[in-house]
């Protein structure tokens, strides 16, 4: 009779341990699942606009866990606007992601269908509408692939070219340039041997025959063309 009583004690004090652990663990894991829900996205950037886009896609974060935080899926969502040159997300445990990014430098301004954009250092055209400039910019005219043009800037600024004074760009289909500059003096290039064609502008003694609506052609290679209209 003693050995029966044992028994049931035994089972009993077991039956207790395993419901005792069972809440324990629940309420542990619970604990645990709540630590780890991300409560804050902390955003590294001074522009207010782009602050606004990034949580803008990012707010669907908050409340989930952590550790379940796909960084890959972050950026392709970030990346869909065009802004950025660089994008470096962390996790800090328990519960905050931080989000630093270099917006890229806005270089030129265009059209496409008529709705207007941006063209980015980054070689990127990025709609106007997203973001706030306050830097004048030149427009570019004609379709044109941004490497084209991120190209030709760094080929004038090597000839000393000053890019303030251009007001426009014209790229025309069979894949030239044309430079208007404030002065309104317009300067046609050629679509091979740019450095080239602008040395022998450079070298060119003009005797003040550079005047307003001058247009200089440097289509023809290794020949410089003056024209008034």
């Amino acid at each position: 009779m003693l050995q029966l009583i044992n028994k049931k004690k035994i089972y009993f004090y077991l039956v207790s341990f395993l419901f005792i652990t069972t809440i324990f663990n629940d309420n542990l894991i619970n604990n645990l699942k709540s630590i780890f829900k991300i409560s804050e996205v902390k955003i590294d950037n001074t522009k207010k606009d782009i602050n606004e886009i990034i949580f803008s896609n990012t707010s669907f974060l908050l409340g989930k866990n952590i550790f379940h935080v796909n960084k890959s899926f972050i950026l392709e969502k970030l990346n869909e606007h065009n802004l950025f040159e660089n994008i470096i997300i962390k996790k800090i445990y328990p519960s905050t992601i931080n989000i630093k990014t270099k917006t890229t430098s806005l270089i030129a301004i265009t059209y496409i269908n008529q709705k207007k954009y941006y063209v980015g250092l980054n070689g990127n055209f990025i709609l106007a509408k997203q973001i706030s400039n306050k830097n004048k910019l030149p427009i570019i005219f004609g379709k044109f692939n941004p490497d084209d043009f991120i190209l030709l800037q760094k080929i004038l600024l090597n000839q000393k070219i000053d890019l303030d004074k251009i007001i426009k760009y014209y790229f025309h289909k069979n894949k030239r340039w044309d430079l208007y500059f404030e002065n309104q003096v317009i300067i046609q290039l050629p679509n091979k041997n740019i450095s080239k064609a602008i040395n022998i502008f450079k070298e060119f003694k003009f005797d003040n025959k550079i005047t307003p609506n001058t247009i200089v052609d440097l289509r023809i290679q290794n020949r410089l063309i003056l024209r008034n209209e």
